[in-house]
């Protein structure tokens, strides 16, 4: 494990611990020490003036004209993004700040893959198995870090590798090429990738469709690549990818997932493509093409990835196997949640969807907006009901079974919020509710409770009252 030191006029604002400094004229100097997950912040009692903080961003232009390892990432007229060593700059002039500001920013160690205590049956994946690999995490998880202890042992095994940023903030050896889209496009560095075929590429990080595009299109070349990306699960990362490519060319490119936490490996998947018929469905005739996504610890088949009607859906199995109703009511559980997805986004409106069997549904709406769905004659609702191969009955919210129970409510200072206490039994669950003609869905904490913030429905429940939907009595 290494301290990464600087060679820049910064270096005095930075301590070991130091993880960034944010300088605003005018206004005392503030930094960030210790980790991401685990930070103090400090003020330094100096202020510095507008004279003070213009004279150092002088200097740091003179320091990126003059360092090989100095670059101007990002020229705009009032923002300007540099790479001095280890330190990310970032400068922002009036008016698109109120003041002028710089946040600095740099990586506190540089680690080895030895500092991840790693199995040999990770190291091997790593270094003969996998080729489309994604590192994913929240930010500030050490994600990039990761990447870079890869990158040194690629390195080391005397591969060519060459990685994507924007900043180059990556601290790789000197003999990996970086390059920058802050001078070429996607499609030219895509030729220049193409032509010159690297054993691996890193990218920090994707972004934007371009950027899955650019994944794509690499891999389907064969070139390996391990990619950063921001997500707060592991399978997040590669829901980032569905719509934006192909949904069965996804395990093609991507095969393995790694999530950073706490600057550690938390988990680890690996992806796969089958014909089968996905697990919560017994008809052979629903055989489709999965994605499976697999832990790779334990082996065991975690998410399974398909379409359904007209969404891409992304199953956890974990939820199927707990549950202790039967396979039907399995599949009338998840047809429920993709049906009430699609008439509120269909309709614009609220309502609550109910399946009583694998053929026969009730739409729950306000009354007034019955026409919405039914049209004239009965026209919409026939289309739908033939688009979707199911019965459909229409209801309006006052036919919907309430309990009967007054819940205990518990209302904040000046009307900021409102906390709703409802039966132990219901910790942890989803409750419909309806507030006047308002239906609202909230997610009960582990005390039974939820809480209401906006005024509007605060007012709402004290003149109209609220009442809690039994979707036992559906």
């Amino acid at each position: 494990m290494d301290v990464i030191k600087g060679n820049s006029v910064l270096d005095v604002f930075f301590a070991e611990d130091t993880m960034s400094v944010h300088f605003k004229e005018n206004n005392q100097i503030f930094k960030k020490n210790g980790k991401p997950w685990a930070r103090e912040s400090t003020h330094e009692d100096k202020t510095v003036t507008h004279g003070e903080l213009t004279q150092l961003i002088d200097q740091l232009f003179k320091e990126v004209e003059q360092k090989d390892d100095g670059f101007l990432e990002i020229d705009k007229p009032l923002s300007k993004v540099m790479q001095i060593g280890p330190y990310r700059i970032v400068i922002v002039y009036p008016p698109l700040s109120d003041g002028l500001e710089m946040t600095v920013v740099k990586p506190i160690k540089r680690l080895t893959l030895e500092d991840y205590n790693l199995d040999d049956k990770i190291l091997d994946m790593l270094q003969h198995q996998s080729k489309g690999i994604l590192v994913s995490g929240s930010p500030g998880s050490w994600k990039t870090t990761f990447a870079q202890a890869v990158v040194d042992m690629y390195v080391d095994m005397n591969k060519v590798i060459k990685t994507l940023e924007s900043p180059r903030d990556l601290m790789v050896p000197n003999d990996v090429v970086q390059y920058s889209f802050s001078y070429g496009s996607h499609n030219e560095l895509r030729d220049i990738l193409l032509l010159s075929r690297p054993d691996f590429t890193v990218y920090d990080e994707v972004r934007n469709n371009e950027d899955f595009q650019l994944y794509k299109d690499l891999r389907l070349t064969g070139i390996g690549l391990l990619w950063v990306i921001h997500a707060t699960r592991a399978v997040d990362g590669i829901q980032r990818f569905i719509g934006v490519i192909e949904l069965g060319i996804i395990p093609q490119v991507i095969d393995t997932v790694i999530y950073i936490k706490n600057g550690a490996i938390d988990q680890i998947y690996t992806l796969a493509l089958k014909v089968k018929v996905p697990s919560w469905m017994n008809s052979e005739d629903l055989s489709r093409p999965v994605i499976e996504v697999t832990n790779f610890a334990t082996g065991e088949l975690e998410y399974e990835i398909y379409t359904y009607g007209e969404q891409v859906v992304v199953i956890p199995l974990k939820d199927i196997e707990s549950w202790s109703f039967s396979d039907q009511d399995k599949s009338l559980h998840y047809a429920t949640l993709y049906l009430q997805d699609y008439f509120n986004t269909m309709m614009g409106f609220p309502t609550l969807v109910h399946m009583k069997s694998a053929w026969s549904l009730t739409v729950y709406l306000e009354a007034s907006n019955k026409g919405s769905i039914i049209g004239k004659g009965g026209e919409k609702i026939a289309a739908l009901e033939k688009k979707l191969g199911v019965s459909i009955q229409v209801k309006p919210y006052d036919d919907m079974p309430f309990l009967t129970m007054n819940p205990d409510i518990e209302v904040g200072k000046k009307r900021s919020y409102m906390t709703v206490s409802l039966p132990s039994s219901f910790a942890g669950q989803t409750v419909s509710v309806l507030v006047g003609k308002k239906l609202l869905t909230l997610h009960c904490g582990p005390d039974a409770t939820f809480t209401l913030t906006k005024k509007q429905i605060i007012r709402d429940v004290e003149n109209k009252g609220i009442r809690i939907v039994d979707h036992r009595q559906l």
